[in-house]
C-alpha cells in the first residue's frame, strides 16, 4: 500500500492520538511524516469497506470510460463533499490509459481514513485492489495540496501499477515507469545509493515510486503551491512531464527487435551506433557466422569497453548488457582472423 504524507488534517489526528505524557515530544503539525508500509488491508479497513457499495460513474472525457466510486455509510451521513460524480469528472482530466476503468475510489470520513491509511496519511492506494482511499471532505492541506492534488498523486501510483518495467528492474510502482525512470536516471541513482525504490519508510522522500506519483500530480497541477519535498534530483521539469505523458499514453510493452548487417574490414573494426533511450537489458546475438568469425565489443560514447564476446562461441552466443543511463552505445565488430567478412546481428533493446 502506498500513501502520501499528511497535511493539517492528519497532523491534528496524530497529535491527538499519539501525544505522550507531559513533557514528551509530539509530532510537529504539518512536518513531513514518513509512511508506514502495509502489505494488505487490516481487519478494521475491511470492515469499513464492507459498509460501502461501489457504483460506476462516467469520467466524461469523451471515451465512455467509467470508474467505481464507493462512499462508506458513515461518510454518506457525515461528509459534506462526498458527491461521486464531480470526483469522477476530475479523474477524467488526468492523463490515463486502459487502467482508468480498473480504478475504485473509496470516500471515508476523516477518522475512517486514519484507520484505512494510517493517521499520518492524506490518502492511500491499495495496489492489489486498484483502490484509492481518500476523505469525503474537501480540504486544502497546509502544504497547499487540495483533495484533487492528492487524488492525482494516488492515481500516479495506479498508473504505475499497470505499467511494465524492462528487465532487470523492479516493478514500475516502486521504480517508476520506463520513460520517466530513464529520464530521471533512477537506475544510476539507485546504484549509487541515492534512491531507494519501494522504501516508503526511512527513505520515503528518496523513493522513486513516490516521486513519480508526486510528479504525476504536479503534471496535472503545474501551478500548485505544493513545494517539492522529495530528493532534489527528481524534481520534475518539462522533460519529466513529457516522459510521464509517454508512460501514460504510449506505455512500454516489450523490447523492440531489429537486425544490423554489413561488412567488417580485415583489420580494425566496423562500428555501429545504437540509440538506447530507455534503460533496461540490451541483447546482441550474431545470426550469421557461417563463413567468418568475429568478436563483438560494446562501448560507451567515451570509448570505454562495457562488454565483449570472444570468437568461437557459436551463433547462439548472446551479448547482454543492462543499459543504465546511456542514451547511445557503439558495437565494434572485429574479425577473428585477418580477413574481411560480413556480419548480421539480431538486436533487442528496451
Amino acid at each position: 500500500m502506498s500513501k502520501r504524507p499528511a497535511g493539517a488534517l492528519a497532523g491534528i489526528a496524530m497529535i491527538l492520538i499519539f501525544a505522550g505524557p507531559a513533557g514528551a515530544s509530539t509530532p510537529l503539525l504539518g512536518g513531513p511524516v514518513h509512511d508506514v508500509v502495509l502489505s494488505r488491508p487490516g481487519s478494521a479497513s475491511a470492515r469499513i469497506s464492507a459498509t460501502a457499495a461501489a457504483e460506476r460513474y462516467p469520467v466524461n472525457d469523451g471515451s465512455g470510460a467509467t470508474i467505481a466510486i464507493s462512499v462508506t455509510s458513515a461518510c454518506q451521513a457525515e461528509c459534506p463533499d462526498a458527491d461521486p460524480q464531480p470526483i469522477a469528472d476530475f479523474v477524467g482530466t488526468l492523463i490515463h490509459g486502459f487502467e482508468i476503468e480498473l480504478l475504485t475510489i473509496q470516500l471515508d470520513t476523516p477518522f475512517q481514513l486514519g484507520l484505512d491509511c494510517g493517521f499520518e496519511a492524506e490518502a492511500c492506494y491499495y495496489s492489489g485492489q486498484n483502490r484509492i482511499v481518500v476523505s469525503g471532505d474537501a480540504w486544502t492541506g497546509i502544504d497547499g495540496a487540495t483533495r484533487e492534488f492528492v487524488i492525482a498523486h494516488e492515481y500516479g501510483h495506479h498508473l504505475a501499477q499497470h505499467r511494465d518495467s524492462p528487465a532487470p528492474f523492479p516493478r514500475a510502482i516502486d521504480w517508476g515507469p520506463p520513460h520517466w525512470s530513464s529520464y530521471e536516471h533512477v537506475c544510476q541513482g539507485s546504484g549509487a545509493g541515492r534512491l531507494f525504490p519501494g522504501d516508503e519508510g526511512t527513505h520515503y522522500f528518496a523513493d522513486p515510486g513516490e516521486a513519480f506519483a508526486e510528479s504525476f500530480a504536479h503534471n496535472r497541477f503545474p501551478e500548485a503551491p505544493v513545494s517539492w519535498r522529495w530528493i532534489r534530483s527528481l524534481k520534475p521539469d518539462d522533460g519529466a512531464f513529457q516522459a510521464i505523458r509517454a508512460d501514460a499514453l504510449t506505455p512500454w510493452l516489450a523490447r523492440s527487435s531489429f537486425t544490423l548487417s554489413g561488412r567488417f574490414p580485415a583489420r580494425g573494426a566496423a562500428v555501429e551506433w545504437l540509440r538506447t533511450p530507455l534503460d533496461g537489458q540490451l541483447s546482441i546475438r550474431p545470426t550469421d557466422l557461417r563463413r567468418h568469425g568475429y568478436r563483438l565489443v560494446l562501448r560507451d560514447p567515451d570509448g570505454h569497453v562495457l562488454r565483449s564476446s570472444r570468437q568461437g562461441l557459436g551463433p547462439r552466443h548472446q551479448l547482454s548488457y543492462t543499459v543504465c543511463g546511456q542514451s547511445r552505445l557503439g558495437i565494434a565488430i572485429k574479425p577473428a582472423r585477418h580477413s574481411a567478412g560480413t556480419f548480421k546481428l539480431q538486436i533487442q533493446r528496451p
